[in-house]
């Protein structure tokens, strides 16, 4: 393993695995540290004139601008948010991803590695993931910290797998991702023993994937499954490998289905039980699937496919363009028009309790559990800012006043509706536009390539298009493992191709006509300027990272009774962000904690002031007014907190 291939694998399986046993860096610290050492790492190479270590292709300076230029509108969305606070951190977040992908495109001097080295460094970390998240349920003791959210959020995320993502859904749409990539090892691993490992990794993968019950991540599975199929080469093996690993899944998932403690997510003895009897199955069949995966490869390497499955590339069009046809003529026949109509109106009705049941039937539910009405009212909340947004990072304060239905939400369960609602028009055409070239980048690289390397470029295609339907049913965007993951797949399919070295031509001789001093000039233009954004980015993740450091730490300090330096803390928070709601906020409660009720209340105002949009803010004020003896501020504060979140259990 040469350098090139430790860099990547050092930074793709580092960081995907590292994010992924992190709650999947949902947190604002785990997200901005990792964003402070990506972006001290390019300032460091750019001042020490490592990077950026080669050229860069111009569908990588395109993909640059685009995602580049989401994230200076989303700085500029946060002059006019609703909440300053909520949109710096938001834009950490994406100065975060910027610097995920400049630093990888950075890394890479040939595509074809590139592309190689990030689909087999990404699946494998997700397929550590994925392992860790079963052995959770197979063996809860050992993972003690495994169900801490689940307990928080009730009974029915206790049944659904989670950890160490938190999110069953996040985690399907992680497992979705990786699928495609197992299969491109499987089918196109340079030694018998790969194909076989990765071959029975993937009903590891699928089983974990069902144990999350999510209907998302098996879409967005199948969609990728089905795409890697079409575009990739010599479909036939693949196919093979497919449906020797797709019934090796069927037999686990059927034995977790006929183990209900383990599906209910059980710790009594039948649970111990049935692991023991799960654990049988799950061996059996990882080696049963790496066998045939062997034999496959051998008879790939050894025999020759019959005549009569060769298929030219004109007759398998017409057999798509029939099988098209047939369907459709059958749907017809069948209802399909009718049939569509119920599923969108169970689409649009809100959730009822059997929609809460967490079972085998949950996949032939139609229900988006409350999407449609999240997207509903974002979308009302674009008119008179349609450009514009609300600002990132604020869908909660649209959805809350507005909300049809009950619970705790903060994002719009949807990247595209969402950046719609909070950046506008601008930003969506940005970030749509991004994604729209790194999958035609990969889709382009997929009809350029042959043998194993299109079948690679076919995987991670796949893996691209997985992630952005995830993206358009869920917050998988606030999930860092996922959008990194995206990225670094990215940055590979955007990489240049290798450079044939011609030693002794004109292409390597040295130019006597200036123009090797302008092309040093303009390498210099390019170090100059990614330090100036390296710096930018850190003060962009760094600020808002201290000041929520701040409030965590005088949080600390106020439960443990020293409200001295619980107020030092706060005050410290509200220097470094003054527009921000919760250092001022932290500032009035550490007073009311002092019975100083008159300068609580006034940095209580400061904080309604910053965020006038946030129910919970003036609830506090409306308090503080009536421990100050204030009883009509007290009225109007509480009057405007119940304005802001209605539904709330706080004000029936």
């Amino acid at each position: 393993m040469d350098g090139a291939t430790l860099a990547t694998w050092a930074l793709a399986a580092g960081l995907v695995l590292y994010l992924g046993l992190e709650g999947g860096g949902y947190g604002v610290v785990v997200r901005s540290q990792v964003g402070l050492v990506l972006w001290w790492t390019v300032l460091v190479g750019a001042a020490w004139k490592v990077l950026p270590a080669g050229h860069l292709t111009r569908a990588a300076w395109a993909g640059l601008a685009l995602f580049g230029g989401f994230v200076v509108w989303t700085a500029l969305a946060s002059t006019w948010s609703l909440s300053s606070e909520r949109s710096l951190q938001d834009l950490g977040l994406v100065a975060s991803y910027l610097g995920v992908l400049l630093l990888a495109l950075a890394f890479h001097g040939d595509r074809a590695r590139a592309v190689r080295d990030t689909a087999n460094a990404v699946a494998a970390a997700v397929v550590v993931v994925a392992a860790l998240a079963l052995a959770s349920r197979l063996a809860p003791g050992a993972f003690p910290g495994a169900h801490v959210t689940a307990v928080f959020l009730g009974s029915g995320a206790l049944r659904r797998l989670s950890w160490p993502l938190n999110y069953w859904n996040g985690l399907a749409a992680l497992v979705a991702l990786g699928l495609p990539l197992l299969l491109s090892i499987a089918t196109a691993a340079r030694t018998l023993r790969a194909q076989a490992a990765a071959a029975a990794a993937i009903p590891l993968l699928v089983l974990c994937g069902y144990l999350t019950f999510s209907r998302g991540g098996a879409i967005a599975a199948v969609a990728a499954l089905l795409a890697f199929v079409i575009l990739a080469p010599d479909r036939f093996p693949k196919l093979a490998t497919l449906i020797v690993a797709g019934a090796g899944s069927a037999i686990l998932v059927a034995a977790a289905i006929h183990r209900s403690a383990i599906e209910h997510g059980l710790t009594n003895h039948a649970a111990s039980v049935q692991t023991r009897q799960l654990l049988i199955a799950i061996v059996l069949v990882c080696a049963g699937v790496a066998t045939a995966q062997a034999g496959i490869g051998l008879a790939g390497r050894h025999g020759t496919l019959p005549r009569l499955l060769r298929i030219s590339r004109s007759r398998a069009r017409a057999l798509l363009a029939g099988t098209i046809v047939v369907a459709l003529i059958a749907g017809l026949a069948a209802g399909a028009p009718s049939q569509l109509s119920h599923v969108w109106h169970d689409f649009k009705s809100p959730p009822s309790a059997a929609d809460s049941e967490i079972a085998l039937a949950r996949f032939t539910s139609f229900s988006s559990d409350s999407r449609y009405q999240y997207w509903k009212v974002a979308v009302h909340s674009t008119r008179g800012h349609l450009l514009t947004g609300s600002g990132p990072g604020t869908f909660q304060l649209l959805w809350l006043p507005q909300a049809t239905v009950p619970g705790y939400i903060v994002n719009a369960h949807s990247l595209y509706v969402e950046t719609l609602a909070e950046v506008g028009v601008v930003g969506l055409a940005l970030l749509v536009g991004f994604f729209v070239l790194v999958l035609g980048a990969a889709v382009r690289l997929v009809m350029q390539s042959e043998y194993e390397g299109r079948t690679r470029a076919a995987a991670a295609a796949a893996a691209l298009l997985a992630f952005m339907i995830s993206a358009a049913g869920d917050w998988v965007w606030q999930l860092p493992v996922l959008p990194v993951a995206f990225l670094l797949l990215a940055a590979a399919v955007l990489a240049p191709a290798a450079r044939r070295s011609s030693v002794g031509t004109a292409e390597t001789a040295v130019p006597a006509d200036g123009t090797g001093a302008r092309a040093s000039h303009r390498r210099l233009v390019g170090r100059v300027a990614l330090v100036v954004t390296a710096l930018a980015c850190l003060a962009a993740i760094g600020i808002p990272l201290a000041a929520a450091t701040d409030v965590s730490r005088s949080q600390a300090a106020a439960a443990g009774g020293n409200t001295s330096s619980a107020l030092a803390e706060a005050r410290s928070a509200a220097r470094l962000e003054p527009g921000a709601a919760s250092p001022q906020l932290q500032i009035a409660l550490v007073l009311e904690l002092q019975h100083s009720y008159g300068a609580a209340g006034t940095a209580a105002r400061k904080a309604t002031r910053n965020e006038p949009q946030n129910w919970s803010d003036w609830l506090v004020l409306s308090r503080i007014e009536a421990e100050s003896g204030h009883p009509q501020a007290s009225i109007a504060a509480y009057r405007r907190a119940r304005s802001l979140n209605p539904r709330s259990a706080l004000f029936q």
